[in-house]
């Protein structure tokens, strides 16, 4: 590509982030983010590599995250259990037992948020958020890890954990490992809760996973016991300087890598995500570690266009 081709791909990719924006496909992010995080790269090259970048990004708008949480529920897990129904009737269940059918699911459901050292993770909390503020899920329905009930416990039937992202897997993997809850102030290892409460069908639901983080957690647990619901699945087309990434072509790989890494270490910037992940993702609410930090890391002459916990660790611009 010449360098006149590069800056006519410049100025395209970037007349689409804008509308983006201003369209609210790319919910709560504004323009004067954008210009800032785009005054970050100086160079030429590094203005094409910010830009193949964005062309290919992956956002999820607050309309999204309810579409896949919707998606979630309603086709994924209530029709599963819808299923069995049908297939104990005979397939003889007529639309008023379907309605029926899914106020009785909904009744004996309930949530229980990710956690990390025992308190809901940021993005769960989030997700939980939408699902009483939107989705119309009584505060009941959410359970506090700390202070759960078992009473409660045996009056339902479906307890699904909750969170928007799966990148690694070691966060699931650690909650269901060695997460605790307490139960009636007794501590419990939440992969004991179906042994203690056999009416207990469990589930992990994820808005979004990665297929690097869902492989792993099955490779770690064979035996877990626990069913993983994705909404939408990443493939490794997604990881930025894969060697099938969609960012960009097997050519320029090495260049832009390069270039990035370069001005990463510049800017004393990580170059890639948590644990060498290298994605481009992020939800109205939160940006994943996984994600690469130039997109969220913030320091005295860098300013991130998304932001998460780790943003605000840095020096305030």
């Amino acid at each position: 590509m010449s360098e006149d081709e590069k800056k006519d791909f410049v100025k395209y990719a970037l007349q689409k982030v804008h509308f983006y924006i201003e369209s609210n496909f790319w919910s709560k992010l504004d323009n004067d983010s954008l210009n800032k995080w785009l005054n970050n790269f100086k160079t030429d090259n590094e203005k094409y590599c910010a830009a193949k970048l964005l062309d290919r990004f992956v956002y999820y708008s607050e309309s999204d995250i309810l579409r896949l949480l919707e998606y979630g529920f309603n086709e994924l897990i209530f029709k599963r259990y819808a299923s069995k129904a049908e297939i104990d009737s005979n397939f003889t269940i007529q639309n008023n037992d379907i309605i029926k059918l899914k106020d009785d699911f909904l009744s004996k459901c309930a949530i229980l948020p990710l956690a990390t050292m025992n308190n809901p993770s940021e993005s769960s909390f989030a997700i939980t958020r939408y699902m009483t503020n939107d989705l119309g899920f009584s505060e009941t329905k959410i359970l506090n890890l700390n202070n759960l009930n078992s009473q409660y416990l045996q009056s339902i039937e479906n307890l699904v954990i909750i969170d928007d992202f799966i990148g690694t897997g070691n966060q699931i993997l650690d909650f269901w490992n060695y997460g605790q809850v307490n139960v009636d102030g007794k501590p419990m290892y939440v992969n004991r809760l179906k042994d203690n409460f056999q009416n207990l069908e469990i589930e992990y639901l994820c808005l979004v996973c990665t297929e690097e983080g869902y492989n792993n957690f099955h490779a770690e647990n064979i035996m877990a016991g626990l069913r993983i619901t994705y909404c939408e699945k990443l493939t490794t087309k997604f990881k930025v300087f894969g060697s099938s990434s969609i960012y960009f072509e097997k050519h320029e790989v090495d260049l832009c890598k390069e270039t990035l890494e370069k001005l990463c270490a510049k800017n004393n910037i990580d170059f890639l995500g948590y644990q060498g992940f290298d994605y481009a993702i992020a939800f109205h609410h939160s940006i994943p570690d996984t994600s690469l930090p130039l997109f969220f890391k913030q320091e005295a002459n860098w300013h991130p266009l998304f932001k998460n916990k780790k943003t605000v660790d840095n020096v305030i611009i």
